[in-house]
């Protein structure tokens, strides 16, 4: 069910959900056995590990935060010049992002003013307010008369 509602996270394998009063966190590790290098070559060869934190949009009003385990690889190709590297999941990840590609989007979006690309559609404009906290990016609806 959860690959049903992060269509993104098939390339992990989810080894813990944890339910905080203001978040839910997924706690996650890489499928894949080997990851490849921006030089091409694939390698098998673990150098280190640690954990990378991702914010996501928000579900039934709780904060999505993606922990995964990152693994650096040591790049077996002699000529390259990243001797080692960390792998990356497509469609989730680019290096030093800490936000998911759907919450940069929603994010974008929200941003963007009058006339320009990335605008709300008219249905929605000015109707919903997206707003990140250090750890939780959250979207909630028009403030409502007498709230």
């Amino acid at each position: 069910m959860l690959l049903e509602l992060f269509p993104s996270l098939f390339a992990l394998v989810i080894e813990e959900v944890e339910r905080r009063p203001e978040q839910v966190v997924l706690r996650t590790r890489v499928r894949a056995v080997t990851a490849e290098c921006r030089c091409g070559w694939s390698s098998a060869r673990v150098h280190g590990r640690y954990v990378r934190e991702l914010r996501d949009v928000a579900v039934g009003g709780l904060g999505v935060v993606i922990e995964i385990l990152i693994r650096r690889f040591r790049c077996e190709n002699t000529a390259c010049p990243a001797v080692t590297f960390a792998e990356q999941i497509t469609g989730l990840t680019t290096p030093h992002s800490r936000q998911t590609p759907l919450l940069r989007g929603v994010l974008k979006t929200d941003r963007a003013g009058p006339g320009r690309p990335g605008r709300s559609p008219p249905g929605l404009r000015g109707r919903h307010h997206c707003g990140q906290g250090r750890t939780v990016a959250t979207c909630q609806g028009p403030a409502r008369a007498g709230s």
